[in-house]
């Protein structure tokens, strides 16, 4: 591991939630929001760059560069090669959490059960050989609404046995159990989950506001054979227009720290129809993820994943705006005094109601 080496940051959004309000400015109340940003650092060649400050980091909107509040490390300390005395960084910092949700959106086409076999055996894989000390992993799926089919565990028998049941259309797990903080059901609106999230949009909504109350990034695993809804209108293969359940759910993806890492269930000869691909595309993008357009083998696609979140960085500031507006904010990060250094951020933020 070099000492020093270049950020690819993955910029997992945005925790914005109204703590305080400010005193009037100019006649103008302003709300201040608390922003989460995680980012990965890398160098070109792909490997993580660890030891960076609060002060390393340079967060502007609109220009303008926000004080950084604070700065955690998560790791799994697969990236400690050092004795910890001599670790390039606080070791006493180090958070080992990772959280990963395989999320299975099924097909309604029979054909294409055979890529969502691929992909739950894939995930078994996952399970048995690269959980690392610290990793929690929660299945969960859709089909008529919603279904948690595992919370967060490290259990890897019951992880198994989640998976298994992931391919059929039971009705999962409808009692609630865990702590609030570590727990997916803990804070699951289950009238919400049974009720009212006959899409997938809607499906992503609600677990995202579940997921709000856990700290740290969370990856979202979705095998899906493209989103679009009824209502959508489809001219010449290609989505025309936004589901109007699209804003909400990526603000309550963005706002529980997730990224989606979108990988289709689509046959490798299947028609190249855009409409299967734009919304898995657009999700991936806004929430700062990949998009696996076609996969040969899921495994080694998994396995990408899970080395990209070997470790990164938490920044938490604090963003002004006028009270009673809601709006998307852009952001930019960068390092200072490094200007060499790639940077793959998540573009923005929403904020407000």
């Amino acid at each position: 591991m070099k000492p020093l080496a270049v950020f690819a940051i993955l910029l997992a959004l945005v925790s914005v939630s109204a703590v305080a309000q400010e005193p009037p400015t100019f006649g103008e109340k302003l709300e201040v929001n608390v922003v989460l940003l995680d980012a990965i650092v890398t160098d070109s060649s792909g490997h993580q760059i660890l030891g960076l400050n609060k002060n390393d980091f340079v967060v502007k909107e609109n220009g303008v560069e926000q004080p950084i509040d604070s700065l955690d490390y998560f790791t799994n300390r697969q990236l400690l090669t050092a004795q910890e005395k001599n670790a390039p960084f606080k070791v006493e910092r180090i958070r080992e959490q990772r959280y990963f949700i395989f999320f299975f959106d099924k097909p309604t086409e029979a054909r294409m059960w055979d890529k969502v076999t691929d992909a739950r055996r894939a995930a078994r894989e996952f399970v048995r050989t690269q959980l690392r000390p610290g990793d929690k992993v929660a299945v969960v799926g859709h089909d008529v609404r919603l279904k948690v089919y595992s919370d967060f565990t490290d259990d890897k028998k019951q992880l198994i046995a989640a998976l298994n049941e992931a391919g059929t259309f039971g009705k999962g797990i409808t009692t609630k159990s865990g702590t609030r903080g570590q727990s997916l059901l803990a804070s699951m609106n289950m009238t919400e989950m049974m009720d009212k999230t006959g899409t997938v949009y809607e499906g992503l909504e609600v677990l995202g506001n579940a997921l709000r109350p856990i700290e740290g990034r969370k990856n979202l695993i979705l095998f899906s054979p493209g989103i679009y809804e009824p209502g959508q209108e489809i001219r010449n293969g290609v989505i025309m227009d936004q589901s109007r359940y699209y804003p909400a759910m990526i603000q309550s993806l963005n706002s529980a720290d997730v990224t989606v890492y979108a990988m289709n269930l689509m046959r490798e000869d299947a028609p190249d129809i855009p409409a299967f691909h734009q919304t898995l595309e657009q999700i991936t993008a806004d929430t700062n993820g990949e998009y696996y357009r076609y996969a040969v083998s899921f495994k080694p696609l998994l396995k990408k994943v899970e080395q990209l979140n070997n470790g990164y960085y938490l920044i938490t500031y604090r963003a002004h705006h006028a009270r009673g507006t809601h709006g998307y904010q852009k952001v930019t990060v960068s390092v200072r005094n490094h200007p060499e250094f790639q940077v793959k951020a998540r573009e923005g933020y929403t904020y407000g109601e």
